[in-house]
């Protein structure tokens, strides 16, 4: 073998390593050692090869991104149908058979440096682009669809990533006419614009936060003897920790996030950090616990305090994202974050997000119609909510967020009202939110 067809070989064989164990064990937790000695390399050969660990994690997000997404084909078809169909089809058996490459797509690739991010948003771009323009190019006599193209993802990936948390990826392609029923329930004569990419779907302002935050914000306690009783003293503590953490991470990531920076955001003695904390992994999934149930009570009573099913809906998403604007840093830390902090972080967040499918069963009563429509789609609207609301956290946009009430609105009420109807109620509900000013 020539030295440059061995170099090849060797650094074949450390991307392999790195889909591998990363998917497996998590980026963070892989060291260049066990990446080398996985691909039976030493590590000065690693080096050789890649100028550090991240630079081989980009190379093994492409090289996953070319086993996963490489073969799909956007085409066939006078309307969506087909093209879905071959597209998700192909996807979904891709992830069937590389499910450690489809962890390291959707998961690991989160986890990662500005490198990886960049190229993981320009990858994201494109391929959202391609499903864009397919489903512009419906014939005026066919059928489109009026849903975003990043919705569809957010969807999909949902779903997949559920069964590869559970290695049930031999199942996915069993998901599929379930995935496609959902999908066409967005469907709209191919001539008609599609309000869901339209100016409409977002407020001219946000609307404003009234729900009260969901726990205490941490105040210092006070100078010299305070006679407070110890159980407060410990509780104050613990909240400015929480708080700490969170706001740290949300400024270094949790990757170069370090106990002394917590404790100086949080203003406490290292001796305190550690009688209530083990580590900051510990910090880290306490504070990801903090305040969901309030949370959840707070958007199920917003939820229960309409008498029709689509303006709870209204009601409840509203809520959320009311507390999420009012509380960035711990909705970084819950929703961001959580692919770096390991896989008990993340199986955290993915129940949390699940639970809000239970705001939707309603929907399968609403019509005739819907009564036929399978579970997935409920975790499908989910995924293509939080999709969303993802975005503007790890963009750093909390702020927007609210503007885009209508439009998660509507991809939550559209597959049980249908299209049509999901935007009159959309409309009418969003009419008074113009005139709020901005909180």
């Amino acid at each position: 073998m020539s030295g440059e067809a061995r170099r090849g070989s060797q650094r074949e064989r450390l991307i392999d390593a790195m889909i591998e164990l990363a998917a497996r064990a998590g980026y963070q937790r892989v060291t260049i050692a066990q990446v080398s000695s996985r691909a039976k390399v030493s590590s000065a050969t690693f080096y050789e090869q890649f100028e550090d660990k991240e630079d081989c994690l980009l190379a093994a997000y492409r090289g996953a991104a070319n086993r996963v997404l490489g073969q799909m084909q956007l085409t066939g078809g006078r309307d969506w149908s087909a093209a879905a169909r071959r597209a998700l089809g192909e996807l979904l058996d891709a992830l069937r058979s590389n499910p450690d490459a489809g962890r390291l797509l959707l998961v690991e690739a989160r986890a990662a440096g500005p490198h990886v991010r960049r190229e993981r948003e320009r990858a994201l771009d494109e391929f959202e682009r391609r499903i864009e323009a397919r489903i512009q190019a419906a014939p005026p006599d066919g059928l489109t669809l009026d849903i975003p193209a990043g919705a569809l993802v957010g969807a999909v990936r949902s779903v997949a990533l559920r069964h590869l948390h559970a290695h049930t990826e031999d199942e996915l392609p069993l998901r599929e006419e379930d995935l496609l029923t959902w999908i066409g329930s967005y469907a709209i004569p191919g001539g008609r614009e599609r309000w869901s990419i339209g100016a409409d779907t977002r407020l001219p302002v946000a609307p404003g936060l009234e729900p009260p935050p969901p726990a205490e914000a941490p105040t210092r306690l006070p100078r010299g003897r305070h006679g407070l009783p110890a159980n407060v003293i410990a509780r104050s503590q613990r909240t400015r920790i929480i708080y700490g953490t969170a706001e740290v991470m949300t400024a270094k990531g949790y990757a170069g996030c370090t106990v002394s920076d917590i404790v100086a955001a949080a203003g406490v003695a290292r001796d305190v950090f550690y009688a209530h904390f083990d580590d900051k992994l510990h910090a880290f999934l306490e504070a990801q616990r903090y305040s969901t149930q309030e949370v959840l009570d707070a958007c199920a009573a917003a939820y229960f305090s309409a008498e029709e099913w689509p303006q709870r809906i209204w009601n409840g998403l509203h809520t959320l994202i009311a507390l999420i604007v009012s509380h960035p840093s711990l909705a970084h830390l819950r929703l961001v974050e959580c692919y770096a902090a390991g896989p008990d972080a993340l199986s955290r967040t993915e129940d949390i997000t699940r639970t809000f499918t239970v705001f939707l069963e309603e929907g399968y009563r609403y019509r005739p119609e819907s009564r036929s429509l399978p579970r997935v789609c409920s975790q499908a609207i989910v995924g293509a909510i939080f999709e969303t609301i993802y975005r503007h956290i790890a963009r750093g946009d909390v702020g927007a967020l609210g503007r885009q009430l209508p439009l998660m609105a509507y991809i939550a009420l559209a597959p049980f009202t249908g299209p049509t109807d999901a935007i009159e109620l959309v409309t009418r509900m969003s009419a008074p939110q113009a005139s709020v000013a901005v909180s």
